[in-house]
């Protein structure tokens, strides 16, 4: 399998208003296309912040970082823009949903964004996507006439839509009941399957953390 992620990171520091907080010491990270990769460690040592980085959205720490092939070091914004959009499918805690948006729109909202002459939605496959997650009877409401976990499993749509190169999933089942649980971690491996989708996971779930193919455990610096 060829190497879709290379990363070395020497370190990011974490600044608020009372401390600074060094994380993700001397760490590196080798990824395969098509890898299940799951993350753990407690709460602080740096997990979401990994995401970021390997999402391009966080730059602010001191290494490189070539993905799929291309360093990214030197790209602009809008080729960052770009390659979130196409390549790189979130699911982040933060990934907060529109709420003047239907929850149908707001999964369709990738496409709108990826422009004229980029992929195109299929009727088909939006809809084995909704039939999947079982999120059909809310597709006509607005985010704040649906509970957390219908909120949840809509953000994860719109994560997977596009068929990215790359999932990054941040506690992607942590506010689901164990059959909605199971419907996204079964969407999540059927992609990894059928287009050989790099799948990279954090979780406080032990158990679906050891359904990947490697668990990477982060601690705090010393």
């Amino acid at each position: 399998m060829s190497k879709i992620i290379d990363l070395s990171i020497k370190e990011k520091v974490y600044k608020s208003k009372k401390l600074q907080l060094s994380i993700l010491s001397n760490f590196n990270l080798e990824v395969a296309a098509g890898e299940k990769i799951a993350i753990v460690g407690e709460s602080g040592v740096g997990k979401s912040s990994l995401l970021n980085i390997i999402g391009l959205i966080d730059r602010n720490y001191d290494g490189e970082y070539t993905l799929l092939g291309s360093p990214t070091n030197n790209l602009h914004t809008s080729e960052l823009a770009q390659w979130r959009n196409q390549k790189i499918g979130f699911v982040l805690q933060e990934s907060a949903l529109i709420n003047s948006m239907t929850i149908e729109d707001n999964i369709k909202l990738p496409f709108l964004y990826a422009g004229s002459g980029k992929k195109e939605l299929m009727p088909e496959d939006f809809q084995s996507v909704i039939n999947a997650i079982g999120i059909k009877p809310i597709l006509k409401k607005k985010p704040l006439e649906c509970s957390g976990g219908e909120k949840a499993r809509a953000v994860f749509a719109r994560g997977i839509i596009m068929k990215p190169q790359i999932i990054l999933a941040d506690e992607p089942t942590a506010s689901l009941d164990v059959e909605n649980r199971e419907r996204i971690v079964t969407l999540l491996f059927k992609m990894n399957k059928e287009f050989n989708t790099t799948i990279i996971t954090v979780t406080h779930d032990l158990e679906i953390a050891n359904r990947h193919d490697r668990v990477i455990h982060l601690e705090r610096s010393k």
